[in-house]
C-alpha cells in the first residue's frame, strides 16, 4: 500500500518470518519487484539479521557493504551488508519521535515499564526529545561504531536521568539461526557453518576498551563458535565482573560453555519468545538445525540451576512478556522450562540487575519506584493459558499510564 501511495519514495517494511508460510523459503527480489516496481523497497526480516531489496533498491547499495554477504541474484542483504544498507536510508528526525511515541504507548499496554534498546546513537537525539512526557524508562544501548564518540565525552554506563540513560555497549559477534548465520561448529542441514562478525584480536580490542573506560558490553552471540569466542575474549582479558558484562541470546550453548559463563562473571541475557516462536516439532529450528539440535537449544533450566546471572527480554519478536512467559515455562523441551515464580523473576528482578537497577526497581518493596502491572488474573492459578492474559493496568512511577478499561 506504501508503494501504490508513494511512489519513488523508499519504503521501508519490517517483520517478515518465513517460518510462517507454507515453503519456508526468504522473500526474494523478484516478488518485491512486483509488490513496488516504481519504489526502492527494503523488507527486513524479524530478526534483522537478513533484509530483502528489490531491484531498485539493489542498484543503491553502498560501497561500504560487504560484497561477500550480498546475494544479487535474490536481493538478500545479511548482516554488516544490511547495517550499511539501512543506516543509509534513515526516517528524519519526526518520523522517529513519532516512531517512539507510537512504541511506549504499546508497551504500556503490554505491561512494560523499561526497555532496554539497542541502536545506533545517531537516533539519541530523539529518545532524547518528549523522554518525560512518553513515561517509559528507556536504557539505551549503542552501537560499537559509535564507541569512540562516547569516549570521547566522557560517558559510560548509567549516565542518565530516570527516563533515559546508558547501559551497555552493543556489539553482534555472529547472526542468527533464522537467517542461517550463526556461527555453529556443526553444520546447518542447508551447509554452512554460519559466520563470525569480527576477528579474535578486534573484538578483544573492543573489549578490553570498554573494560577500562567503565562500560558494560553487551554481546549478541547464539551460535556455539561466537559463544566460545565471547568467553575466550573474557577469560584473556580478566574483564571486571562488576561490570555485569552480558552475552545476549546464548541459544545454542555446548555443555561445557556454562560454568565458564560463571567463571568469567558473565550475564546471560536471553529470549523465552525464541522458544514459543521457532523451536519444537516442525519447527524453523528443527529445520534448520535438526531435532537433537533443537532439543539442546535455549537450556533455560539448566542456566537457572547452575545459577547463572540470568534475564528475560524479547528481542521485540514479539514484545509481550506474557508470550515469553509463556515460552519459558512451557518449552517444547524439559530443559527449557522454569517454573513461573522463576520466569517472572528473570523478567523483573532479573532485568534489573543487569542494569544496575535492583534497588531502585524489579520487585514492589517501599522505597522502590511504583512501575508496576495488574493482570486480569493471577498467572499462578492458571499457568496453561498464561500467554492469554490481559494487562488491565500499567503504572509508571504510580501513575497510571495504560487502563484496558478506556480503550475497550
Amino acid at each position: 500500500q506504501a508503494a501504490k501511495e508513494r511512489a519513488e519514495e523508499w519504503v521501508i517494511a519490517y517483520g517478515w518470518d518465513e517460518s510462517h508460510w507454507t515453503d519456508r523459503g526468504y522473500l526474494t527480489k523478484d516478488e518485491l519487484d512486483r509488490i513496488a516496481p516504481q519504489s526502492p523497497l527494503l523488507a527486513i526480516r524479524m530478526d534483522g539479521h537478513l533484509l530483502a531489496a528489490n531491484s531498485l533498491a539493489m542498484k543503491q547499495i553502498p560501497h561500504a557493504a560487504p560484497e561477500h554477504l550480498i546475494d544479487r541474484m535474490n536481493g538478500l542483504l545479511r548482516e554488516q551488508a544490511v547495517t550499511v544498507m539501512t543506516g543509509a536510508v534513515r526516517p528524519d528526525r519526526d518520523a522517529s519521535i513519532a516512531a517512539l511515541d507510537a512504541a511506549a504507548r504499546l508497551c504500556h499496554r503490554l505491561g512494560i515499564t523499561t526497555v532496554h534498546t539497542m541502536t545506533r546513537l545517531d537516533d539519541f537525539e530523539a529518545f532524547l526529545t518528549g523522554r518525560h512526557e512518553r513515561k517509559l524508562r528507556i536504557t539505551f544501548c549503542p552501537d560499537i561504531q559509535s564507541f569512540d564518540k562516547l569516549l570521547a565525552v566522557g560517558l559510560k554506563t548509567g549516565y542518565g536521568d530516570p527516563w533515559l540513560r546508558f547501559g551497555g555497549v552493543k556489539i553482534f559477534a555472529d547472526g542468527s539461526i533464522g537467517a542461517g548465520n550463526a556461527a555453529v561448529s556443526s553444520a546447518y542441514l542447508q551447509g554452512g557453518l554460519g559466520e563470525l562478525n569480527h576477528e579474535d584480536d578486534e573484538l578483544r580490542t573492543w573489549i578490553e576498551t570498554a573494560d577500562r573506560a567503565g562500560w558494560q558490553t553487551i554481546i549478541h552471540a547464539i551460535g556455539d563458535r561466537a559463544i566460545d569466542q565471547v568467553l575466550g575474549a573474557h577469560e584473556h582479558l580478566h574483564t571486571d565482573p562488576s561490570l555485569r558484562h552480558r552475552m545476549e541470546h546464548f541459544e545454542l550453548p555446548v555443555e561445557d560453555q556454562l560454568p565458564r559463563v560463571k567463571q568469567a562473571g558473565l550475564h546471560l541475557c536471553m529470549q523465552p519468545n525464541f522458544i514459543t516462536n521457532w523451536s519444537g516439532p516442525n519447527s524453523l529450528y528443527v529445520d534448520r538445525l535438526g531435532s537433537d539440535r533443537d532439543q539442546m537449544s535455549n537450556p533455560l533450566r539448566l542456566i537457572h540451576d547452575l545459577d547463572l546471572p540470568l534475564a528475560f527480554g524479547s528481542d521485540g519478536m514479539p514484545p509481550s512478556p506474557l508470550i515469553g512467559l509463556h515460552g519459558a515455562i512451557h518449552g517444547a523441551y524439559p530443559q527449557q522450562r522454569l517454573t513461573v515464580s522463576e520466569a517472572i523473576d528473570c523478567y523483573t528482578m532479573g532485568s534489573a540487575r543487569f542494569a544496575f537497577e535492583e534497588d531502585e526497581k524489579g520487585s514492589l518493596e517501599v522505597g522502590k519506584l511504583a512501575d508496576l502491572v495488574v493482570l486480569d488474573s493471577n498467572p499462578m492459578l492458571d499457568i496453561e493459558n498464561i500467554a492469554k492474559r490481559s494487562v488491565d493496568m500499567t503504572f509508571v512511577g504510580g501513575e497510571l499510564v495504560y487502563s484496558r478499561k478506556d480503550v475497550l
